[in-house]
């Protein structure tokens, strides 16, 4: 599962770091006032893994908030291959939501929300203890998606739109093959990040599989990851649906 709602981190790849990874995009598919919906997933990409938590509630019949955060790191020997294991590379992030969502058709619901993530990246030296990139970064976009429902199945389209700004970097050039001047001098971009969602399981709670890929509009070629794939569980609280049930 994974929507964060949004993490950013930077990854140890044999040519040098990388310093973004899309995190998952939170689809709650809200239908009227009062539920919730929480999550927890993991998620991947080529050098990365990570733990993510996602909520969502509806305030009104067609307004709903979300909160998302995500914590990233570095990944080990195996699938996430080349990683180094003389430098750790960490991120974490914060990401605050609110917006829109209205059942269009029989089982489709359209859902947008405003986005608003705060976050941090570091990369360290594992051997002599010394950071070689801290940086803060924020992130404002904007999520629409469409997803098509049923009681015990649901899959959803969307897309993330967001532009992301680092600032307050410091970097040396202690690392071989580490421009510490990179991150200053390209530090602003554009984002289009599509993704597909599918959830399966009992009517509130489901498991969660969702693909997101990551294009550069303003830099294709800045160092970061294209794509990452996610998996976890989603509750859902209905508290009109449990009223229903108990008068029966």
């Amino acid at each position: 599962m994974k929507t964060i709602l949004f993490i950013i981190t930077i990854l140890t790849l044999g040519c040098g770091p990388e310093y973004y990874v899309p995190n998952s995009q939170n689809i709650p598919i809200m239908k009227s006032k009062g539920q919730t919906n929480l999550g927890i997933g993991y998620n991947e990409s080529d050098y990365t893994r990570g733990f993510e938590f996602q909520a969502a509630h509806a305030i009104t019949n067609h307004f709903a908030l979300l909160l998302n955060g995500d914590w990233v790191k570095n990944g080990k020997k195996g699938y996430l291959g080349d990683a180094s294991e003389d430098l750790k590379a960490k991120g974490k992030m914060l990401e605050i939501g609110a917006g829109y969502f209205k059942d269009i058709a029989r089982n489709f619901t359209f859902e947008t929300y405003g986005l608003l993530a705060f976050g941090k990246i570091e990369l360290e030296n594992n051997k002599s203890g010394i950071n070689n990139l801290s940086a803060k970064f924020n992130r404002v976009g904007i999520q629409p998606s469409l997803s098509y429902n049923r009681k015990h199945f649901t899959t959803s389209l969307s897309s993330r739109i967001v532009h992301l700004k680092y600032k307050d970097i410091n970097a040396n050039g202690n690392l071989e093959g580490f421009d510490p001047n990179y991150l200053k001098t390209n530090n602003a971009y554009w984002l289009l990040e599509p993704a597909l969602t599918i959830q399966a399981g009992s009517e509130n709670l489901k498991f969660q599989l969702q693909y997101v890929y990551s294009y550069n509009l303003t830099n294709p070629s800045f160092e970061q990851e294209l794509d990452i794939i996610s998996l976890g569980i989603k509750l859902k609280i209905d508290p009109k649906k449990q009223i229903k049930s108990l008068k029966k």
